[in-house]
């Protein structure tokens, strides 16, 4: 079976779910009241984090013959790119970073990598190889490799798109990938009744030689349950607590930096 997914290597199948993000908005004003640059990805890679967390044997990645749950999640982050060349921001361990520290290693990496991207088209310019045969005999072994896979994609990717509803890649590196589209006001049906809530298209992507229908349905599921639950809202006012005590108890300004700590030998 592992042979023949290698041969005939498509994605297995996508999933669709309507998730409301009343609690994501709150969770996204708690941050930016308190100056946190924070935008949706960022809540988008923590719900996954989490997801994972309560049930990490939902996110299996496959390398050769095996079946492997990572000990740590690394969620690739897709950004916009300036060729179809478009890099993927690897965060590491994020089922161990709450939200106020993954908001500035998230931030952090995305300005590392557009920094790098010029340099990586370069340098794959600079080192073509000739010949077709031998550039595929090349890539089959790379992709095989798993720490190669992970440095590249992580174990798990993510891409958020706020200018479509819904939003399906089906194109992928990695053995899942969940899509975000924009958050847009709908009607939906609470207790029988219509009413407006802020929702979202919540898609996922699964690689069918890691997971079937069923598992990876499950896990879509987490990732929306956390979405729509307090787990967010609770980082976001611990995150705001902390970067209230770091500015002596008050807000900061635009542009303006926390104020230096002195060390305990003075």
């Amino acid at each position: 079976m592992a042979d023949a997914w290698e041969l005939f290597h498509v994605p297995g199948g996508f999933g669709l779910l309507l998730t409301d993000m009343t609690q994501v908005k709150k969770a996204l004003r708690i941050l930016r009241d308190a100056k946190i640059p924070a935008t949706l990805p960022h809540l988008i890679v923590r719900a996954v984090a989490l997801a994972y967390s309560r049930d990490p044997d939902s996110f299996q990645i496959v390398c050769n013959y095996q079946r492997l749950t990572p000990g740590a999640l690394n969620i690739g982050l897709s950004m916009a790119g300036q060729t179809a060349y478009a890099p993927v921001v690897v965060v590491p361990a994020v089922d161990q970073k709450p939200l106020s520290t993954l908001i500035p290693a998230i931030i952090s990496a995305v300005d590392a990598a557009a920094e790098r991207e010029a340099r990586d088209i370069a340098a794959l310019r600079r080192w073509v190889i000739p010949f077709r045969w031998f550039r595929r005999w090349v890539l089959r072994g790379l992709h095989r490799n798993l720490k190669w896979r992970t440095r590249i994609v992580g174990h798990f990717q993510i891409t958020c798109l706020n200018s479509l509803d819904v939003l399906v890649p089906l194109v992928f590196y990695s053995n899942a990938i969940v899509g975000v589209g924009a958050i847009r006001d709908r009607v939906v049906a609470i207790d029988g009744q219509p009413v407006v809530r802020p929702t979202a298209w919540l898609s996922g992507v699964g690689d069918h030689a890691a997971m079937d229908g069923l598992t990876g349905g499950d896990a879509l599921h987490a990732v929306k349950d956390i979405l729509e639950g307090e787990a967010l809202v609770h980082e976001a006012r611990e995150a705001a607590a902390q970067r209230a005590a770091e500015t002596g108890g008050r807000l900061l300004g635009a542009g303006e930096q926390p104020p230096a700590t002195e060390s305990r030998d003075g």
